[in-house]
């Protein structure tokens, strides 16, 4: 396959202007969920409750950052720590109510600034470019060898 300068430049470029963009809305009174916070919620919440361990390497990020994190929504009650399987020493992390409420809202937040965006889209336009997104997540998971789980 042959490269396409061109289209790299491009991509990149589209790419660091679309990580700028925050997409809530900006008069929205109730405080959103920290980025971290609402990326470690999303796994949390799709997921069994994981060790520290799990969700640094899930999360590509550092044992002291995982920490940090965690100790925040812990802080917020948004997380707690759960059993885990029996003779396990690790402990496990699992989302509370409130971090689950608080996930939604901010999920929602974000979901009506993507509303206004796309807002004058036909559906087959907002689908494919919804699958273009997850193609393009699905190939760097596989290239990081870190896959996302989708659904539940």
């Amino acid at each position: 396959m042959t490269e396409d300068t061109d289209a790299l430049q491009e991509m990149q470029y589209e790419l660091m202007l679309f990580f700028r963009y925050q997409l809530r809305p900006h008069h929205k009174s109730s405080p959103a969920l920290e980025r971290s916070a609402y990326v470690l919620l999303n796994r949390l919440e799709r997921s069994d409750p994981m060790t520290l361990k799990e969700l640094s390497q899930a999360l590509r990020l550092d044992a002291s950052t995982i920490h940090r994190q965690v100790g925040a929504l812990i802080r917020h009650e948004h997380v707690a720590y759960v059993p885990g399987v029996a003779g396990e020493v690790a402990r496990r992390i699992a989302p509370t109510e409130a971090g689950i409420e608080a996930l939604l809202e901010t999920r929602r937040s974000y979901e009506q600034g993507l509303r206004d965006v796309v807002a004058d889209w036909p559906q087959e336009k907002q689908r494919a470019f919804s699958g273009l997104l997850r193609d393009f997540n699905e190939n760097v998971e596989r290239i990081e060898e870190a896959p996302w789980p989708r659904g539940r």
